[in-house]
């Protein structure tokens, strides 16, 4: 009998981890189709189209700097930012952090900008670079508009964890009401992308106190930053209030219910709005320690 009793509660055990936990079923049937209509995918996965409405709005976002239509806009792009420094070129429809080129400064006796390490980059190449981004080469369609901001200056914070890449905060928000919450953190191994998939590393952040509590990098519980040192846990993040605040600004700002919402804190603007996911992944649950699952239900009793 003991033996039966102790089965049964594994059994129950383990349909409360099942309830709890949300996979890529469960994400698309209860949270992504119900929430997000197909025809309004657009204005997520055009970052340049979700910008646009998140100034409509008074979020704050990146400073835009340029946008490059088309192969006839080119030359024109090319000219507006000579002699500039600390701009980033991205795609509009691009993912995984593809096609993103991070320049920091410039060299006029040569006329080119400088990439990280001092790596030259001629206009003659960044004409090239956005040749590709408008014929869609970053983003698998037919055609694609590059835009370029102003670079991101991160908090201390954000730049202790790690000096060569950007950190972001990704909160998960079910109609305008944050349910759950991470730092994506760079590493050299993930090409300085705040990627978990290419190596990064992911820091759960309590909701309520804006605490660091736990980090995972590949599915391994850590401390500290593999490569730079950095404890990783514990950390009070500056501007808490304010990153969840512009997190449910911009998430009422779209027709879109269930969303990721990337967030980073720049040294001198504080919280500015990068981008929106419709199809935010699922590790976050493993780098929280906790399932989605009770995340979402206290979220709809309080939406």
């Amino acid at each position: 009998m003991t033996g039966l009793s102790a089965l049964r509660a594994r059994a129950r055990a383990l349909l409360a981890r099942r309830g709890a936990v949300v996979g890529i079923n469960r994400r698309n049937l209860a949270l992504v189709y119900p929430n997000n209509a197909r025809n309004d995918y657009p204005l997520a996965d055009d970052k340049l189209l979700a910008k646009e409405l998140f100034v409509a709005a008074g979020v704050p976002v990146p400073e835009t700097l340029a946008v490059c239509d088309g192969l006839f806009a080119v030359p024109a792009t090319i000219e507006a930012l000579r002699g500039q420094r600390d701009f980033v070129v991205k795609p509009a429809n691009g993912s995984g952090g593809g096609g993103i080129l991070v320049v920091g400064g410039w060299e006029a006796g040569r006329s080119c900008w400088l990439l990280a390490g001092g790596v030259p980059l001629s206009p003659v190449t960044l004409g090239r670079h956005l040749a590709d981004i408008v014929f869609g080469v970053h983003s698998n369609q037919l055609e694609d508009r590059a835009f370029v901001e102003r670079r991101i200056v991160p908090h201390a914070l954000f730049s202790s964890l790690w000096a060569d890449g950007l950190c972001d905060i990704r909160v998960i928000t079910l109609r305008s009401v944050p349910v759950m919450s991470m730092i994506r953190v760079p590493t050299a191994e993930s090409g300085g992308r705040a990627n978990l998939h290419q190596g990064g590393l992911g820091i759960a952040v309590d909701l309520a106190t804006g605490r660091t509590f736990r980090a995972l990098h590949h599915g391994r519980a850590i401390e500290r930053h593999p490569e730079s040192g950095a404890p990783l846990l514990g950390l009070e993040l500056p501007a808490w209030p304010e990153v969840l605040e512009v997190s449910r600004r911009a998430a009422r700002a779209v027709p879109l219910g269930y969303l990721g919402v990337d967030v980073v804190v720049d040294r001198d603007r504080g919280p500015l709005v990068l981008e929106i996911n419709v199809r935010p992944g699922l590790e976050i649950q493993n780098v929280n320690g906790a399932g989605l699952g009770p995340a979402i239900a206290r979220a709809e009793g309080t939406a």
